[in-house]
């Protein structure tokens, strides 16, 4: 079953600031939908909207990056969650047809369908490249059967944008306007780098760019020296100069669906413009203060509020504010369940000695665990013997007649 999550404020009622939206049908703005390779797990999935957010400039916990309000950005930062019981065919058939086909075909005008298609932007880490390929093959066949030509579709699909990090998918032949971007180090994405190769991203970490342009330009490979960390926070360290060409592209991806709303004709993109986007962030490298500055001061996400340095410190102590609040609630849960387990096993052995033992020992037993208020006087009952005392002189009585005969 297909599950689709946004991002939004924290709040008291909502300290993850994550909220699942039941009627993805319903969804009428742009886009940037984060694809996890561990989409059965919460915190992987609601991690990557995080750092899909990041990459955009708006403000997390994490970091104040633009400082965009979230709520405000006329956009959504959305997940993709399956059940355990779905398997990777399942998952971009559940995802072309319960939500990607239906937004994009809410009219079927070809001019609409491109500026629909424009809204659509996914920003994938490794395998889950893999989901975005096998959904535009399936949309492919769709609009096909829709009665568009094989030019109107690739035409559509080019103002689909996808941003993967850390793939060694092959993306060779999609339609979507891509960037892929690597760590020439990372050897989960590539077997084996020669001296001369690494010798030569020294230069590659100032130009940065390796471009795999397709005959229509619209696929780019974009490749720097880093650590080999396979981790996708790597990629948005602020020692790398990897974050600032990685947030210009997709913010200014994310700010052409937004500015797409209120016009009539489509501002299109291509990969000439990708490519621009990301020369203007290489080159000699200034410091990624400086480049970052320049993303932010250039974007508005339509007019998009941004919060202040000093309201961001104050969210993020609110944010563990909130941290230590479901903590809190999680343990008076936790405690809450206990004492409710002991009481039922209190229980059970109270009945379990009022079944086996006499009316004296019964009172006796719990009167001194104190689990019981016997109606009689407790001096009375603890001045009373016990069944093993009975017993004892019982079994001494039975003795003594056994030795007089």
């Amino acid at each position: 079953m297909l599950q689709i999550y946004r991002k939004c404020e924290k709040s008291l009622d909502n300290p993850y600031g994550i909220m699942e939206i039941e009627h993805p049908e319903d969804i009428d703005k742009p886009f940037l939908l984060c694809i996890s390779s561990q989409d059965l797990i919460d915190k992987s999935v609601f991690g990557l909207i995080k750092e899909g957010a990041r990459a955009a400039r708006v403000r997390t916990s994490d970091e104040y990056a633009g400082g965009f309000k979230i709520e405000d950005v006329p956009a959504y930062f959305l997940g993709v969650k399956y059940k355990m019981n779905n398997i990777k065919d399942h998952k971009s058939g559940s995802l072309l047809n319960d939500f990607i086909y239906p937004f994009l075909t809410k009219t079927k005008d070809f001019k609409e369908i491109q500026k629909r298609a424009r809204m659509m932007n996914f920003f994938t880490y490794c395998n889950a490249t893999n989901v975005y390929v096998e959904l535009e093959k399936g949309l492919k066949e769709k609009l096909n059967k829709d009665g568009f030509s094989e030019k109107e579709i690739d035409e559509i699909l080019s103002q689909v944008s996808l941003i993967s990090i850390a793939s060694e998918v092959d993306v060779s032949k999609l339609s979507a306007t891509t960037v892929l971007f690597k760590d020439a180090n990372d050897r989960e994405v590539y077997d084996f780098i020669s001296k001369t190769a690494l010798k030569k991203m020294e230069q590659i970490a100032r130009d940065a760019i390796i471009g795999n342009l397709k005959s229509n330009g619209n696929v780019l490979t974009y490749v720097y020296n880093g650590t080999g960390d396979h981790e996708l926070k790597e990629y948005l360290k602020d020692v790398n100069i990897v974050k600032s060409s990685l947030c210009a592209v997709v913010s200014k991806l994310l700010d052409n669906s937004i500015k797409n709303m209120d016009e009539e004709e489509l501002i299109p993109i291509d990969g000439k413009e990708v490519l621009k986007t990301l020369i203007r962030y290489n080159g000699e490298f200034q410091g990624t203060d400086i480049y970052l500055k320049r993303i932010d001061d250039e974007i508005d996400y339509k007019g998009c509020k941004k919060y202040t340095k000093s309201e961001h410190d104050l969210l993020c102590k609110l944010d563990q504010a909130y941290k230590q609040q479901l903590k809190t609630k999680q343990q008076l849960e936790n405690e809450t369940k206990q004492n409710q387990d002991l009481k039922e096993k209190v229980n059970l052995l109270i009945t379990g000695v009022k079944e086996k033992c006499s009316d004296v020992a019964f009172e006796q037993i719990v009167t001194q665990n104190h689990m019981w208020n016997p109606s009689k006087d407790s001096a009375s009952l603890l001045a009373m013997k016990t069944d093993r005392e009975i017993r004892e002189e019982y079994e001494k009585l039975i003795e003594e007649n056994q030795m007089i005969r």
